[in-house]
């Protein structure tokens, strides 16, 4: 076998790897986005964004601490956030003294207040010092999110209570895989917390269970304007949009509420019905956010 055929192959089965976890993670679109929205709501009430992980999910802490607080989009506000994991004499001091199930749960004690959040991150969602971390935010109030993945328990193993109010689930046993979504998982955890913090009548009122049948309540003047020759749909922010009519090759027409009429949108990522409020980013859908009345598929 030549090498160039050879390399297709080697290509062809990385992408094949990564097709159905990225799949499902759209799947759970309308999960990602309920944890948005909590996350909205602790940060509009002078809450902050506190995150762990071991190896290399540490160094995701770190970036998502980075992401809240100096955000590289212009004009984003920044969110008050911080990784656990960056402070090493901190986290060996614990280690030593403590016993490492505790380097964070020991900083979470001292950190934390019950309107914070509290991100864990772990490959396999095994990770001691993370999930008495997330038990310890649990008893004192915080908002809790866990990002995992799905690696499957030792023989004879069991698989570890996780005590979080949202669990986001990458569903691959390919320990790269789970990097790669977790990165896109927590891309969108910033990106729609932000746009629930931005749109404060987008919020699901408390208590409220039942998922929103009417398109999403954005008040007209909260609506992005729209802007001369570049359409709201490729803005750099999501806007929400109502899905108007499912077209060939996973395209779908859409009214985003500025009186412009429909723009041609992909719904690709994403399971969108006729009727369904979807949020868009640059021409994609990235998330449903209520369903509508027609809940046929395509």
């Amino acid at each position: 076998m030549s090498v160039a055929a050879t390399m297709q192959l080697a290509l062809r089965d990385a992408f094949l790897r990564r097709d159905s976890p990225g799949h499902a993670l759209a799947r759970d679109s309308t999960r990602v986005a309920e944890a948005c929205q909590a996350m909205a709501d602790r940060f509009r009430r002078g809450g902050k964004l506190i995150v762990f992980g071991n190896g290399g999910a540490g160094a995701d802490a770190a970036h998502i601490a980075v992401e809240f607080m100096h955000p590289v989009t212009v004009g984003k506000r920044a969110l008050p956030a911080l990784a656990l994991s960056n402070d090493a004499a901190t986290m060996t001091a614990i280690g030593i003294r403590e016993g490492l199930a505790e380097t964070f749960a020991h900083q979470l004690a001292h950190w934390a207040a019950p309107h914070d959040i509290a991100l864990g991150i772990s490959r396999d969602g095994r990770c001691a010092n993370v999930l008495r971390a997330l038990r310890t935010a649990a008893d004192r109030g915080l908002l809790t999110v866990a990002l995992l993945g799905d690696v499957p328990p030792p023989p004879q193993g069991e698989s570890p209570r996780i005590d979080a109010d949202h669990v986001l689930l990458a569903r691959s046993t390919d320990p790269a895989v789970v990097k790669e979504i977790h990165v896109t998982a927590y891309h969108l955890l910033w990106e729609l917390a932000h746009l629930f913090l931005e749109h404060p009548a987008a919020q699901q009122p408390a208590g409220d269970t039942q998922p929103h049948t009417q398109p999403w309540p954005v008040a007209a003047e909260q609506r992005p304007p729209a802007c001369g020759d570049t359409c709201t749909t490729c803005a750099d922010q999501a806007t929400p949009a109502t899905v108007v009519q499912l077209l060939h090759g996973g395209l779908a027409l859409a009214d985003t509420g500025t009186g412009t009429g429909t723009e041609e949108i992909s719904v690709a990522l994403v399971d969108a019905a006729v009727g369904d409020t979807v949020l868009v980013h640059a021409g994609e859908a990235i998330a449903v956010i209520t369903k509508g009345t027609d809940h046929g598929r395509r």
